[in-house]
């Protein structure tokens, strides 16, 4: 009886430990996939940006959206997206570009082109360019398609550049979740072994006489 109790207890406690294994799977699936939403989170999605304009020009509404945020001097998006005034279709045969100056040198300025190219959300167009420095900055989005010309501006003040070390962090840190993960594997390697349940001896057949 004894040896059916010690058994029956030890399956219990195998089948406990897999259960207990399969949540720490779940949890180590999560992070990994939570670390690599992060990793690729880092260009943020163009309609997932800042909006700063939503005007009528014209024949035209024109919505401008800006990433990152806080604005900040380094890699920036702007992304603007043209709809008809009447409908509120988006306009997708209208050329977009984005002027970019110094609000003190206006003299100064960048031109970029956006286009859907550049753009996650194939709705937007956007141009992808290095600010180089921060502080007061204005913007000029240029549109010309079938309905005529139409420019609308906004301004902004951008924050000092991130250190380089931050917009790298998810590549130089992955070796180190690997190695996490490959602790946490064998140590519940280690914890399913030593309850797995020992298999009962083998009786001899006892040899009848007759």
């Amino acid at each position: 009886m004894w040896h059916h109790f010690s058994t029956d207890a030890r399956s219990r406690i195998h089948r406990l430990a897999d259960t207990v294994g399969r949540s720490r799977l779940k949890v180590i699936a999560i992070a990994l996939v939570a670390w690599l939403i992060l990793a690729t989170c880092q260009k943020a999605l163009a309609d997932g940006g800042t909006i700063r304009l939503s005007e009528k020009k014209g024949d035209y509404r024109i919505s401008a959206f800006t990433t990152p945020n806080p604005f900040r001097a380094g890699p920036v998006e702007i992304s603007v997206l043209v709809q008809d005034a009447a409908t509120g279709e988006p306009s997708s045969d209208v050329n977009v570009a984005v002027q970019v100056a110094p609000r003190q040198q206006p003299g100064e300025f960048r031109r970029y082109p956006a286009t859907t190219d550049a753009a996650t959300n194939k709705l937007f167009q956007s141009a992808t360019f290095e600010l180089p420095a921060a502080g007061s900055w204005d913007f000029e989005v240029e549109v010309e398609g079938a309905h005529g010309a139409a420019k609308v501006n906004f301004d902004m003040d951008a924050a000092d550049r991130l250190p380089r070390w931050l917009n790298m962090w998810p590549w130089f840190s992955w070796p180190f979740l690997v190695v996490l993960l490959f602790a946490v594997h064998q140590a519940f390697a280690v914890n399913q072994t030593r309850f797995r349940p020992t298999p009962a001896p083998r009786r001899s057949p006892q040899p009848q006489h007759e």
